[in-house]
């Protein structure tokens, strides 16, 4: 993602509003709520009373707090195998299309980078919808914020979350430009995205909307070498900065 839109937007990665368990997620714990409202509604005061003690003396034993969300099937159920299912609040997304395994090479011209940026947009949101930031990885430098989001991904699904919204698709708004001084290319382009919701294991949920769009233009700095193209960076301004 771009400039200060994507750290805008991957800023509440590490700052942004948390909110507690909602209603998109109540139905995954509802049952689990219902079965705990029932055991202990027959309980006697005295067997209450034991109980919270002993929960009591569990918590403060262990440093750790269960999950209060356990990841499970979007849409509550196994997808069939090849029917994509969108992410939800029961879990990620489900077969979703993989992208290529490696870049491809193109010609150095506006054609063959436009081709790489559709095949990097598809591992892009394949990483988000899966964790698997593999592919994604390696149409970007590991200077750019794209990298650091990708890295925060991986961490987010390994803890046991996932993303329910936060899927990107750009608009070329200009042509490619070579800067001879920093031997490197640049394009104007547009992200769009709507809303961007993540969900941590413990049944928080970081969740934000773009609501300002004065940002969502900027460019996007590329380096071409034997044939393969590489995002390098990004920002509002005509030369490339250390990000």
């Amino acid at each position: 993602m771009g400039p200060e839109s994507v750290l805008t937007r991957r800023a509440l990665l590490s700052g942004g509003a948390l909110f507690g368990l909602t209603g998109l997620l109540a139905a995954c714990g509802q049952q689990a709520a219902n079965e705990a409202a029932g055991s202990t509604s027959s309980a006697t005061p005295s067997e209450t009373a034991s109980a919270s003690a002993a929960a009591s003396e569990s918590a403060s034993a262990s440093a750790t707090p269960s999950p209060r969300v356990t990841r499970g099937y979007s849409g509550n159920s196994k997808a069939p195998d090849g029917e994509y299912r969108k992410a939800d609040g029961y879990g990620p997304a489900q077969n979703v299309p993989k992208p290529r395994n490696e870049p491809a090479q193109y010609p150095e011209n506006e054609e063959g980078l436009i081709h790489m940026m559709e095949d990097w947009v598809v591992a892009h949101n394949y990483g988000i919808q899966t964790g698997n930031c593999s592919p994604a990885k390696k149409y970007v430098s590991e200077s750019t914020e794209e990298y650091k989001f990708y890295e925060y991904l991986e961490g987010l699904y390994q803890r046991g979350g996932w993303v329910i919204e936060g899927l990107d698709s750009y608009q070329q708004e200009g042509i490619p430009i070579y800067n001879e001084k920093q031997k490197v290319y640049r394009m104007k382009i547009r992200v769009f995205w709507s809303i961007a919701m993540y969900i941590e294991p413990d049944g928080k949920i970081t969740k934000q909307a773009n609501t300002n769009k004065d940002d969502d233009k900027f460019n996007f700095f590329f380096s071409y070498s034997n044939g393969y193209w590489k995002i390098i960076g990004s920002g509002e301004g005509d030369e490339l900065k250390d990000e």
